[in-house]
C-alpha cells in the first residue's frame, strides 16, 4: 500500500516536471497568460508534490515514544500545505489576469500554434496523471490527484482562451485565467477543509455508526463507554470499554471481546481495536431490591413473602421481616417504619406498604435420619413418575421434633415450570401419604435431553 503511494506520487512528479517546462516555454514564446498561469500552476504542483513524496516516506517510519501512532499524520499536513499553496497559485493567477486585462496585453499570434502544443501536450499529461492517481485512496494521494484534476481543468480554460485569442478575442486569454483562477480557488479550499478535518481527529461518523450498531447487536454486550475513534492516513483506531454481566468469566468476556474486534474488522479496512471491559451488576427485580433495602438493617435476620399488588387506587406492597425474638416491640416497630419510609423514598409508586414483623427462626439441633427401607420406598415413588429423569440426592432428617425429607432430582429442561411444579406436588402427596407426615422438599434441576 505505501510502496503503491511512493511510486504513483514518484510518476506524477516526473510529469509534471514536463508540463512545467514544454508550457513555460510555449507561454513566453507565445506571450500566452493563460499557457504561462498554467505553467505557474504546474510549476507549483510540482513543488507540492516533491512535498508529498517527502510526507509518505516520513510516514513510513514505524511508530515511536514520540508517535505512538505512527507518524501517518504527515500526511494530511502535506495534504493540507498542497491546499495552501494552490489557494496561493488561484491568487497569484487573478492578479496576473487582472492586470493583463486592464493592460490590455495581447497574444503573439505567430508563436500562437506553439501554446496549443503545449496546451495539448499538457492535456495528454493530466489524463495520465489522473489514471495512475486514482487507482489509490489514500488522502495524500487524493490531494495530488485533486492537483491533476485540477490541472485538467485549467488546461481545458487556457486552450480555450489561447484558441479565443488566435481568433481574433483578445481579451479571451485573461478572462480565461481569470476563470481559472477562481476554480483553482474553490478547490484549494476543498483541500483545505479535508486535511484540517483529518488533523482535527475527526472520525468518519458512517464509520462511527457502523461499530455503534455492531456493539448495540450483541446481547451479551450490557453498554458501552468511553468510545472514541481517530483516523491517521488511510489507518483507524478505535478504542473502547465494553460494559458486561459481573456474572460471565475472564474466559467468556475475551471471547465477547475477540467476537466485536473481528467484527469490526471485518466492517471496516485499516482498523486496530482496543477493547477493554468493565463488569456490571445485573439489574435486580423490584422484590429484589426491597429485600435489599430491608437487610441494610443489621437487626433484620431474614425478609420473606414480599408481594406487590396493584389496585385502582395504586400499588400496595406488604412484606415478612424476621428480628430477634427478643427484642422490644418499641424498636421492631421503629426499624420498621424506618424500612417504610426508606421503600417510599425510592419506590414512591407504592401507596401503602405493610411490613409483617415476625422473630426468625431459632437453629435446632439436627439428626440425620439412615433408612434404607424408607429411601427404597421414595426411590420406588420416583422412578413411577416418568417425567423424572434422575435422581441426584436424597437426605433425611429431623429436628424440633419434625421430620424432614430433601430430594434433588432432574425434569425434562424443556418442561414449563408449572408443570414442573404439579409434577413435585404430586410426589411430595405420594411420600407423605406413604411414609407419613414428613416435611417434603424438592428441588428440580434441568436434564438436558440428547
Amino acid at each position: 500500500m505505501h510502496n503503491s503511494k511512493f511510486k504513483a506520487l514518484k510518476l506524477s512528479f516526473y510529469a509534471i516536471l514536463s508540463v512545467v517546462l514544454v508550457e513555460f516555454l510555449g507561454g513566453l514564446l507565445a506571450n500566452s497568460m493563460a499557457v504561462l498561469s498554467d505553467s505557474a500552476h504546474a510549476l507549483f504542483d510540482a513543488l507540492t508534490t516533491f512535498w508529498l513524496i517527502y510526507a509518505v516516506k516520513l510516514s513510513l517510519k514505524p511508530p515511536d515514544e514520540e508517535h505512538t501512532y505512527g507518524h501517518s499524520k504527515i500526511e494530511p499536513l502535506g495534504s493540507l500545505f498542497g491546499g495552501l499553496s494552490l489557494m496561493g497559485i488561484s491568487l497569484f493567477i487573478l492578479y496576473e489576469a487582472i492586470i493583463r486585462f486592464l493592460t490590455g496585453t495581447k497574444l503573439f499570434l505567430d508563436f500562437a500554434p506553439i501554446a496549443l502544443f503545449s496546451v495539448l501536450y499538457t492535456m495528454v499529461v493530466d489524463v495520465y496523471r489522473i489514471y495512475i492517481l486514482s487507482k489509490n485512496t489514500a488522502i495524500i494521494i487524493r490531494a495530488n490527484l485533486l492537483h491533476a484534476i485540477a490541472d485538467f481543468s485549467s488546461t481545458i480554460i487556457a486552450l480555450l482562451g489561447v484558441s479565443a485569442a488566435w481568433m481574433g478575442f483578445s481579451y479571451a486569454d485573461s478572462l480565461a485565467s481569470i476563470i481559472l483562477s477562481i476554480l483553482l480557488g474553490f478547490l484549494s479550499i476543498r483541500l483545505i477543509y479535508a486535511s484540517a478535518l483529518e488533523l482535527s481527529d475527526i472520525a468518519p461518523k458512517k464509520d462511527y455508526q457502523k461499530i455503534k450498531s455492531i456493539i448495540e447487536d450483541m446481547h451479551d454486550i450490557k453498554g458501552f463507554k468511553s468510545f472514541r475513534m481517530r483516523k491517521v492516513g488511510d489507518q483507524y483506531f478505535v478504542e473502547m470499554t465494553i460494559l458486561l454481566s459481573s456474572k460471565i468469566g475472564i474466559e467468556k468476556a475475551h471471547e465477547i471481546i475477540s467476537m466485536v474486534e473481528e467484527k469490526i474488522s471485518d466492517a471496516i479496512k485499516n482498523v486496530t481495536t482496543t477493547i477493554h471491559y468493565e463488569p456490571i451488576e445485573e439489574e435486580l427485580s423490584l422484590t429484589d431490591k426491597i429485600e435489599k433495602i430491608a437487610l441494610k438493617n443489621g437487626d433484620v435476620k431474614g425478609v420473606h413473602q414480599i408481594i406487590v399488588t396493584k389496585t385502582k387506587d395504586g400499588y400496595i406492597l406488604t412484606l415478612h421481616i424476621e428480628m430477634d425474638p427478643n427484642m422490644p416491640l418499641s424498636k421492631a416497630h421503629q426499624i420498621s417504619e424506618k424500612i417504610e419510609e426508606e421503600i417510599k423514598t425510592n419506590f414512591p409508586m407504592l401507596q401503602k406498604t405493610t411490613i409483617h414483623i415476625e422473630s426468625y427462626p431459632e437453629t435446632g439441633e439436627g439428626e440425620i435420619i439412615y433408612d434404607d427401607h424408607i429411601i427404597n420406598q421414595i426411590l420406588k415413588i420416583l422412578n413411577l413418575n416418568k417425567k423424572v429423569k434422575k435422581v441426584s440426592s436424597i437426605r433425611m432428617y429431623k429436628s424440633s421434633g419434625k421430620k424432614y425429607i430433601d430430594i434433588t432430582c432432574s425434569f425434562p429442561e424443556n418442561l414449563k415450570i408449572d408443570e414442573v411444579h404439579k409434577e413435585i406436588s404430586y410426589i411430595e402427596d405420594m411420600i407423605r401419604t406413604t411414609l407419613g407426615e414428613y416435611v417434603v422438599t424438592i428441588h428440580p434441576e434441568p436434564y438436558k435431553l440428547l
